[in-house]
């Protein structure tokens, strides 16, 4: 994960090789802290605990290969090494999962969460569970964290934008899909709460995307395609929102037996919060890439 490049300055090979143990441990411990920034909270969460030892085995690991491909995207964009083929992008984005799940293990030991009696099917279920979310802290560590390497990111484009979006919304919206306040709100809400929820989750997307747009330069609110301009990614970007809200739905078993109308209930108001997401992670990934690309120009 280590920056090669950052030994070519070394006169001797043993100073290139310090150099190049320094950068490895620096950025595992920038992983490890942003891990434990993002991930903590949800590691001291019942109903995380709960739904890791309950979850069915497919969707935990439909869950997994989301968050591992939301986390290849993060990577792609503000990842540790910018210099580095897919290859290496996915054995980086493998580490980082790993450390994501070690980081799991260590917490929930702590916390008297996971024993020996508990079984194997438990312990690795409320680990890989975990791990999603603080695989999300470490992909954001090297832009939240890193203190030299900000002005060298070159801009996401619509697709790696697309990418941080959905980490966001995964993220945010994770914090939320197994409480017992998602049925309620889902169930409670009619159709003019329902409008006016993606009334509320448009125009905030709008709004962060517009922001972001205007400090880039543009003047366009649409774009020469479908994911250019502050409209276009909106719509990408919320509807991106809802497909999350609706996989973590599935993933904690809260749409079996559901008629229409409460499905749409709870994937549109699960989407509030996973839109806010999407804009959080916007802002802190995409608009700083870009102002990091500028400033290299």
């Amino acid at each position: 994960m280590a920056n090669p490049e950052a030994a070519k300055g070394d006169s001797g090979g043993d100073g290139g090789a310090a150099a190049l143990i320094s950068d490895t441990v620096r950025d595992h411990v920038r992983a490890v802290v942003g891990g434990l920034l993002v991930g903590l909270p949800l590691l001291w969460t019942q109903e995380m605990w709960r739904n890791g030892e309950t979850m069915h085995p497919l969707k935990l690991l439909v869950l997994l290969a989301a968050s591992f491909a939301i986390v290849v995207g993060f990577n792609a964009v503000s990842g540790f090494r910018r210099d580095r083929s897919w290859f290496e992008l996915l054995l980086d984005s493998l580490q980082g999962l790993g450390i994501s799940m070690f980081i799991a293990a260590i917490v929930l030991y702590v916390l008297g969460r996971i024993e020996p009696e508990l079984g194997i099917a438990t312990v690795v279920g409320r680990i890989a569970l975990l791990a999603i979310a603080v695989s999300f802290g470490t992909a954001l560590a090297s832009t939240l964290l890193s203190d030299e390497e900000g002005g060298g990111r070159e801009a996401a484009g619509p697709v790696g934008e697309l990418f941080v979006a959905a980490g966001g919304a995964l993220y945010f919206a994770l914090n939320i899909a197994p409480t017992d306040e998602v049925r309620s709100v889902g169930s409670e809400a009619d159709t003019p709460l329902v409008l006016v929820a993606i009334a509320v989750s448009l125009v905030v997307g709008f709004a962060t995307l517009l922001t972001i747009s205007r400090a880039k330069g543009s003047r366009s609110w649409f774009g020469d395609g479908p994911l250019d301009g502050p409209v276009g990614e909106t719509i990408a970007a919320y509807a991106i929102a809802l497909l999350v809200s609706y996989v973590l739905l599935w993933s904690f078993d809260l749409v079996e037996g559901l008629g229409f109308r409460a499905l749409v209930g709870h994937v549109v108001m699960l989407g509030v919060v996973a839109t806010f997401g999407a804009a959080a992670a916007r802002i802190l990934v995409g608009d700083g890439s870009d102002a990091g690309a500028e400033a290299a120009a």
